[in-house]
C-alpha cells in the first residue's frame, strides 16, 4: 500500500479505536458500492462505514460528467455545514473560495487527471461561509479487475493551515 492509504489506514484504526464502544449509537448513513471494489478500497470502505458517521469524508463517481460527489457520510455534512441532498450531485469545488489556494486546487486535479493518490492541506468554506483548514486525502477506488470505479476523499480537520498538519490521533 501507499503511504497516503497507510495513513488513511492508520488514522481511520485511531478513530474506530476511539469511538467504537459499546455505547456508541450505530453507524450513520453508509456508502454501499455498486460493484466489488479491490480487497485495500473494500477495507477503506468497510472502516468508514462502521465509524459511526463521525469521519468526515466523501464519494465522486469520475464516470459521470464533472466527477459529482455521490455520497456525503454525516461527517461530511457536520464539518461543512451542507446536508447530503445538498452536497450529493455536485464537484467537491463548491467547498471552494477565494482564499483557497490554487496551487493546492491543481495538485488535487492532477491526482485525480492521473488517478493517483494525494495529500494536501487545504483552505475550503462551510455553508455558513466561515473557512476551516483540513487536510484532504484522495484515493482512487477499483474493482477486483483494476477498473476505476469512485475516488474517496476524506476530509481531517486540523487547526491551521500549514506542511505537515496532521489531525489528533484519538486514539
Amino acid at each position: 500500500m501507499s503511504s497516503i492509504t497507510d495513513t488513511i489506514m492508520k488514522m481511520l484504526q485511531g478513530i474506530l479505536d476511539s469511538y467504537m464502544k459499546p455505547e456508541t449509537p450505530s453507524p450513520g448513513r453508509q456508502f454501499i458500492p455498486s460493484a466489488d471494489l479491490k480487497e485495500k478500497d473494500s477495507i477503506i470502505v468497510d472502516m468508514l462505514n462502521s465509524e459511526g458517521g463521525y469521519v468526515s469524508y466523501c464519494i465522486s463517481d469520475p464516470n459521470k460528467a464533472d466527477t459529482p460527489i455521490v455520497f456525503a457520510s454525516d461527517g461530511f455534512c457536520a464539518l461543512t455545514g451542507y446536508g447530503y441532498e445538498e452536497i450529493e450531485g455536485r464537484n467537491c469545488r463548491f467547498l471552494q473560495g477565494p482564499e483557497t489556494s490554487k496551487t493546492d486546487v491543481d495538485h488535487i486535479r492532477h491526482a485525480l487527471k492521473e488517478c493517483q493518490e494525494a495529500s494536501v492541506n487545504l483552505l475550503n468554506y462551510r455553508k455558513d461561509g466561515t473557512t476551516f483548514a483540513n487536510e484532504f486525502f484522495i484515493c482512487p477506488l477499483r474493482d477486483r479487475q483494476d477498473k476505476l470505479l469512485y475516488f474517496i476523499g476524506v476530509q481531517c480537520s486540523v487547526p491551521k493551515l500549514g506542511p505537515g498538519q496532521m489531525p489528533a490521533n484519538p486514539g
